[in-house]
C-alpha cells in the first residue's frame, strides 16, 4: 500500500513538473507574443467613429485590426497637422499565430524613394488627395504592395514634406508612425525591393576632399590609396587626397612623403596626442573641394561607382552624412550598416553578421535614413559640415562621428546609409570591447556620456529605430526581454557550507559551459560589473524536466558558493539530443554581481536534484573564471 501512495505521488509530481515546462517552453519560445500580451491595450479603448475626411489604404490580403479605423482617426484629430500616417504589422499564419512584427521607423523620406516601407495600412487626409484623379489614387485603396502605390506616395510625401510647408506648420512634420500593430499579412513578404530612385546629374568636375588620417601604418595605407586611384569610376567627379598624420616615426614619415607622389595625395605631418576629430578637422581646413570624405586608411575600394553614389545623396538639401555598407575583408561579414542608438548608447547593428542574408526588411540591402554613419566612410557637404560645428574635439576617440551625425539630426538634417556602396574595412574580426583595457573602457564610457550631455534629447531615443524594437540587441527583435536577458537581474548566490559533493556525481549529468566572463557596465554611473555565465546541460536517458539545476563554484582558495540558474529555450540542443527526454529547456543563464564573490579563481560545477525524487547529480567541469 505504501508503495502504491509513494508511485501516485511521483507520478503527479512529474505531472506537475511536465506542466511547468510546457508552460514555459511555450512562454520562452514565442517572445514576440510575450510582447504584444503586454502592449496592445490600446485595443480596448473607445475610439471615434471613423472620420470622413481621412482614406484608409489597407491591403485586401491582410487582416485589420478593428480598432484601427477609430485609432487612426483618433491620431488625426490630436496631431491636426498630420497628413499622412502609417502603422506597424505583422504576419498570421494558418493557426492564428501572430510572427514576424515589423515596427516602422518615423518619417525617412531616403527610405521610401529606395522601397515602400509605409507597406500594407497607412492613411491620408483626404484634401491631399483632392487635386489627383480618382484613377490615381483609387486602385491602390486595397494593393498596397504594388509599383503604383509607391509611385503615389512618393507624389503625395513631397507635396506635405516643402520648406514652404514645415514653415506654414512651425516646423511640426507632416508624415507620422504610428507605433501600433494595425494590420496582420498572410504572407512575410513586407514591401517589395525597388530600384533606389536617385536622379545621377552631371557631376561637372565637382571636387571631392578626402580626408585619411593615417599614423604608422603605411602598409594599410597603400592599400586604401592604391584601390582608391585604380578602383574609382570619377563620373566627372574630381578628387584632392588629403592624409593627415599626428606623428609617424622618421622611417614611416619619408616613406609617406614618397607615397604622396606616388598617389598624388597632400601629406600633412603634425605630431600631436591622437585625436580624430582634430585630424579631421586640421585635413578639412586644408582642403578645397564643397564636398568632404572622411576615410579610414584601412578602407579599401571595391565598387567603382562608390563615390559618385555617395555624393547623389550627398548633394541633396535635406541630406547631412552619408554612409556606406562595411564588409570585412575578404568576406560577406557585416562591420557597419549604420548607427542605431540603442538604449544602451550607440552600435553597430548586424555586426558580424552574414551579408549573404537580407534582415528586417533590408537594412543590409535598401537605402535607409539612420541616426548616423560611422566616420570611417562619411560624405557631407562642407556647408552643412560647419553648420554642425565640425568634429568634435572634446572626444578624441570614440563616439566624435555620431555626435557629428547627431548634430546634423539636430539641425533638421537625415544622415543616409547606401547599402548599394560597398567597402572592405580592415579592422580586424577581434577587435571589440573585451579586448579594452580597465583604463579604455572608462574612457569609452566618459566619451558616450559626454556625447549624451551635448544631445540629451537623444539619449536613448533614435526615431529611425522604432520604440517597439529591442534597446540593447544586435538585431531587430520586439523589445521584449527575458530574464535571462536582463543584465541588471541578478541570481542568488549563497555559501555551500557541506564538502564538495562527490558521492552524486555518477556521469549522467553533461555539462557544457559556453560563456564565463565579464560583462562590463554600460554607464558611467552603473556601480556593478557581473559575471555571466551561460551553457547546457542534460541528464542521460531521464525525464529532463524533472530536475532544478543550480552552480557550484569552487575558488582555489577553498570558499565554494552555490548560484542559481536561469532556464533558456534552447532549440539547437533540441537538435542535437533528439533522443533525450525533454530538453528544450537544457539552457542554463547566471548573472553574478562582482560584490557577492570574494576575489578568487572559481572552477564551475553542476548540481542537479530530481524534484520528484530524492536523487541528486553532480559534475565538474574544466571551466573556471577570475574575480
Amino acid at each position: 500500500m505504501a508503495w502504491q501512495i509513494k508511485e501516485k505521488i511521483q507520478k503527479k509530481l512529474n505531472s506537475i513538473c511536465y506542466e511547468n515546462y510546457l508552460k514555459e517552453r511555450e512562454r520562452q519560445k514565442d517572445p514576440y507574443r510575450q510582447w504584444y500580451l503586454g502592449h496592445e491595450d490600446w485595443k480596448k479603448k473607445r475610439y471615434p467613429d471613423p472620420a470622413p475626411d481621412i482614406v484608409l489604404f489597407a491591403d485586401r490580403r491582410g487582416s485589420v485590426e478593428a480598432a484601427a479605423a477609430g485609432l487612426v482617426t483618433d491620431f488625426f484629430r490630436q496631431y491636426p497637422w498630420v497628413q499622412i500616417a502609417y502603422g506597424d504589422e505583422d504576419c498570421l499564419d494558418e493557426s492564428g499565430r501572430r510572427y514576424a512584427p515589423w515596427f516602422k521607423p518615423e518619417w525617412s523620406p531616403d527610405t521610401l524613394e529606395s522601397f515602400p516601407y509605409f507597406g500594407h495600412f497607412f492613411a491620408v487626409r483626404k484634401s491631399l488627395l483632392a487635386d489627383l484623379p480618382r484613377e490615381d489614387w483609387e486602385p491602390y485603396l486595397t494593393d498596397c504592395d504594388s509599383e503604383g502605390c509607391h509611385r503615389l506616395l512618393i507624389t503625395l510625401t513631397r507635396k506635405v514634406t516643402g520648406r514652404e510647408w514645415i514653415r506654414a506648420n512651425a516646423g511640426q512634420k507632416a508624415i507620422a508612425s504610428i507605433s501600433k500593430v494595425l494590420i496582420h499579412m498572410k504572407t512575410e513578404e513586407n514591401g517589395k525591393p525597388c530600384r533606389s530612385r536617385d536622379s545621377r546629374p552631371e557631376p561637372s568636375g565637382e571636387l571631392i576632399s578626402v580626408i585619411i588620417p593615417s599614423k604608422d601604418n603605411p602598409d594599410v595605407l597603400k592599400v586604401c590609396l592604391s584601390s582608391l586611384r585604380e578602383r574609382t569610376e570619377p563620373c566627372g567627379l574630381s578628387l584632392e587626397i588629403i592624409v593627415v598624420d599626428n606623428g609617424s616615426s622618421p622611417e614611416n614619415k619619408a616613406l609617406l612623403e614618397r607615397m604622396a607622389e606616388q598617389y598624388d595625395f597632400r601629406y600633412l605631418y603634425e605630431p600631436m596626442p591622437f585625436n580624430f576629430s582634430r585630424m579631421c578637422n586640421l585635413g578639412i581646413s586644408q582642403a578645397k573641394g564643397r564636398f568632404l570624405l572622411l576615410l579610414n586608411d584601412d578602407m579599401e575600394i571595391i565598387d567603382p561607382l562608390w563615390l559618385v553614389r555617395l555624393w547623389e545623396k550627398a548633394r541633396l538639401a535635406h541630406v547631412g552624412a552619408v554612409g556606406a555598407k562595411l564588409l570585412y575583408p575578404g568576406s560577406d561579414l557585416i562591420q557597419h550598416v549604420g548607427i542605431t542608438n540603442l538604449k544602451v548608447g550607440p552600435a553597430h547593428k548586424l555586426l558580424k553578421m552574414t551579408d549573404e542574408n537580407s534582415y528586417y526588411h533590408g537594412q543590409n540591402r535598401h537605402t535607409y535614413d539612420m541616426i548616423g554613419v560611422t566616420a570611417a566612410c562619411l560624405m557631407v557637404e562642407r556647408r552643412k559640415y560647419e553648420e554642425a560645428g565640425r568634429l568634435y574635439e572634446g572626444m578624441a576617440v570614440s563616439y566624435n562621428d555620431v555626435d557629428f551625425c547627431f548634430a546634423l539630426y539636430e539641425l533638421g538634417y537625415y544622415n543616409v546609409l547606401r547599402n548599394d556602396v560597398v567597402l572592405y574595412h580592415h579592422e580586424s574580426l577581434s577587435r571589440g570591447d573585451d579586448n579594452l583595457s580597465d583604463e579604455k573602457w572608462a574612457r569609452l564610457l566618459q566619451e558616450k556620456e559626454t556625447l549624451y550631455q551635448r544631445h540629451p534629447s537623444l539619449r536613448g531615443y533614435d526615431p529611425f529605430y522604432s520604440r517597439n524594437l529591442a534597446g540593447i540587441s544586435n538585431v531587430y527583435n520586439a523589445d521584449f526581454m527575458y530574464e535571462f536577458e536582463k543584465m541588471d537581474h541578478y541570481v542568488k548566490v549563497r555559501r555551500w557550507k557541506k564538502p564538495e559533493p562527490l558521492q552524486w556525481e555518477n556521469g549522467c549529468l553533461t555539462v557544457h559551459v559556453e560563456h564565463g566572463r565579464l560583462e562590463r557596465r554600460l554607464e558611467i554611473t552603473d556601480k556593478d560589473e557581473v559575471y555571466w555565465i551561460e551553457g547546457w546541460s542534460y541528464v542521460l536517458g531521464m525525464d529532463n524536466c524533472r530536475y532544478r539545476r543550480s552552480l557550484l563554484l569552487h575558488g582555489e582558495k577553498g570558499g565554494i558558493y552555490e548560484v542559481q540558474v536561469l532556464t533558456r529555450y534552447r532549440k539547437d540542443v533540441t537538435a542535437v539530443l533528439p533522443d533525450q527526454v525533454n530538453v528544450d529547456l537544457a539552457g542554463f543563464v547566471c548573472r553574478i554581481p562582482r560584490y557577492a564573490l570574494l576575489e578568487d579563481t572559481y572552477t564551475i560545477s553542476m548540481l542537479a536534484r530530481d524534484r520528484c525524487s530524492h536523487q541528486k547529480l553532480y559534475q565538474k567541469t574544466d571551466k573556471s573564471f577570475t574575480i
